[in-house]
């Protein structure tokens, strides 16, 4: 501190520094965003896929997610699918009771139990859900906990030895 004319003159050194590492630190920041959230999204992408309705399979095969975008202040991780009745089996009701399947002229007594196929049927749980309607809804609430894991990892990987 050094007085003259009255005034006080204060300086503080490594600002530049300073300025340097939250330049860095948000770089970093972004490309561990990126990574996490790809990640996050393949794991939903697992989900979904694991609990899609099964008959011939082609569901399970259009289900895909992108790596993450980083887009002004927000993050987003796009996905879903896109066979043309991807939209009905999440949505529609279950329907109650045992109903045969007509495919290509054939007829398979009794192939549906309340809403789900014999194939569907022997899938397996998936983080304790049942494969069918909602498949992509079930995949979200069945990797909660990995969602808000992965967000505290975010933060210590990018304040690191920082905090």
């Amino acid at each position: 501190m050094a007085k003259s004319d009255n005034l006080l003159e204060i300086e503080w050194e490594g600002l530049v520094e300073l300025d340097e590492e939250f330049e860095k630190m948000e770089e970093e920041f972004e490309e561990i965003l990126v990574e996490e959230y790809t990640k996050y999204g393949l794991l939903v992408e697992e989900g979904a896929k694991a609990l899609a309705h099964r008959d011939d399979g082609d569901l399970e095969e259009t289900i895909r997610f992108n790596p993450a975008e980083v887009e002004a202040d927000s993050v987003s991780v796009e996905g879903g699918a896109n066979a043309e009745h991807a939209l009905v089996r999440h949505e529609a009701p279950y329907r109650p009771g045992t109903h045969d399947k007509y495919e290509n002229g054939s007829k398979f007594k009794k192939y549906y139990l309340n809403g789900r196929g014999r194939k569907t049927l022997r899938k397996p749980d998936w983080r304790g859900y049942r494969p069918g309607r909602k498949f992509l809804e079930n995949a979200i609430k069945a990797t909660e906990n990995d969602y808000y894991n992965m967000n505290e990892r975010i933060l210590d990987r990018t304040l690191g030895e920082k905090k």
